[in-house]
């Protein structure tokens, strides 16, 4: 959405959009082991989290770079009422006054401290098909490129919102595959969002070169939006055939704009909402506030805290497929299991983590907790990971001390078919693995014990605290159902 001129848009598209479905054949693409182990990543139509988990979005978007003044409430606004989600407004400095290094660190901050995942756009490229406006958003990535290195498992990158006006799929591929590329070559690796042509609002561009984008990604890691305004989701049929046409190349699609009505004409709100829950789709809404008065009816909060919802507020976030009755909250801030938003009117009750204290059940030891509850994963697959506090989880490493060891009970089909996983993406090992020391049974369960020192053998330091960043128990060859992991001390 183009906020210059009350955010009103020159639509310039034909009927092209309303071309019949052309379903193509899908191949589900490899993922890079990187990718899985460092933050978002593409699994098939899915897009999994960095514990594994599929993350759908739902949210709004944040008008920052107007606005830069109410982002901090803003965000805390659209948590309350239950998003997972922003996608957040920052300018280059080509079209409005350039968002600094540290503002988009504060941003990034901000969302972390609000359990929110973080997808950051460029703006000033809106509609505008000059390679040279895409390279002047790709330009400023690079040059913050530190802010977005280490939160790959927050932020993923929207790298020019709506470039490319004209309805023309070649040209749009053609920009954006030298993006991408640059973007990698830059060392960047976080998960990336590309807006289809046509304003947002041309998804035959994603039809048929989609792929193409896709395969430009040297980490197979990229990801498209629509924006649903009255061409591209004017009503169900359209909606659904753009949708299902997106999936069709085998590759996430996100709605990552959309209203109840624009300039053009009607927008399908209820059936966007609906479809997208359908199919495990993403939305997020346009936009929290400050619209203007020739579209306010876009705004979804009457105040910048969100304590008071507009019409298409209420129905974002209060409908029968709103926000509050489908958002789950990203597990990277809850420790390795998705759970319904805490304003949604329930929550998951299978499973938790803290850092608690007390006595662990099979040996009297006392100890902290990682995870209490039920999770259960495929082989090869981790039932349980948790976060440290050095990435906003829940498990302070410093407890890691010697003599201590970590407890984990289970149940599968092989009870020597366990391990730990310690692992860094900040200067320790990667993936270390760590085998059991002692074997057992207790409250009906398998239980395991891994030792500090294996640990620090596998690991290769004892600083844990300045380098793990997350723990997995992790199922080797057999489905495994993990009931608790603790860290005990010797009595």
């Amino acid at each position: 959405m183009d906020h210059k001129k009350s955010f009103a848009k020159v639509l310039k598209r034909s009927a092209a959009a309303m071309l019949g479905v052309l379903m193509l054949s899908v191949t589900v693409p490899e993922i890079p082991a990187d990718a899985a182990s460092k933050g978002f990543y593409v699994s098939g139509t899915d897009i999994k989290d960095a514990n594994g988990n599929t993350f759908v979005m739902r949210g709004v978007n944040i008008p920052h770079a107007w606005y830069s003044s109410y982002t901090s409430t803003s965000l805390k606004g659209a948590a309350d009422n239950g998003a997972n989600t922003v996608r957040v407004v920052v300018a280059d400095g080509q079209q409005w006054s350039k968002t600094s290094k540290s503002d988009l660190q504060s941003i990034v901050n901000e969302c972390k401290k609000n359990d929110l995942v973080c997808i950051l756009e460029v703006h000033d490229a809106t509609g505008r098909d000059s390679t040279s406006d895409l390279n002047a958003a790709v330009n400023y990535w690079i040059e913050n490129k530190s802010v977005l290195q280490g939160n790959e498992q927050y932020v993923i990158l929207n790298i020019a919102n709506e470039w490319y006006g004209s309805w023309n799929g070649y040209s749009w591929a053609e920009g954006n595959k030298s993006a991408v590329k640059n973007i990698r070559n830059a060392g960047i690796e976080n998960m990336i969002m590309v807006d289809c042509a046509g304003w947002g609002q041309y998804p035959d561009s994603i039809k048929d070169y989609g792929k193409s984008v896709f395969n430009a990604d040297s980490k197979k890691n990229t990801v498209f939006s629509i924006h649903m305004y009255e061409y591209a989701g004017g009503n169900a049929s359209t909606v659904k055939k753009n949708i299902d046409n997106a999936l069709g190349i085998g590759v996430p699609v996100v709605i990552g704009e959309f209203g109840g009505q624009h300039t053009g004409g009607d927008v399908d709100e209820a059936t966007i909402m609906s479809y997208c829950t359908q199919k495990n789709v993403g939305y997020l809404g346009w936009s929290w506030k400050g619209n203007g008065s020739d579209l306010g009816y876009l705004d979804i909060a009457n105040d910048w805290a969100g304590t008071s919802l507009t019409s298409w507020g209420n129905t974002l976030i209060n409908g029968t497929n709103g926000i509050k009755k489908t958002s789950k909250k990203c597990s990277v801030f809850t420790g390795g299991s998705s759970s319904t938003s805490s304003s949604s009117s329930s929550s998951s009750s299978s499973s938790s983590s803290s850092s608690s204290s007390g006595s662990s059940s099979s040996s009297g030891d006392p100890y902290v907790s990682l995870f209490w509850g039920e999770n259960t994963a495929s082989p090869w697959g981790q039932p349980v990971s948790v976060m440290t506090t050095k990435n906003g989880g829940s498990f302070d490493a410093a407890n890691i001390k010697y003599g201590g060891y970590f407890y984990l009970e289970y149940q599968n089909n092989n009870q020597k078919q366990i391990e730990l996983i310690l692992q860094s993406w900040s200067g320790g090992a990667g993936w270390a693995k760590v085998s059991p020391f002692e074997y057992g049974s207790a409250n009906g369960h398998y239980y395991a014990k891994f030792s500090y020192n294996d640990c620090v053998s596998a690991f290769g330091t004892s600083n844990f605290s300045g380098y793990l960043d997350q723990v997995h128990a992790g199922c080797q060859k057999n489905t495994t159902t993990v009931y608790s992991l603790c860290y005990c001390y010797p009595k």
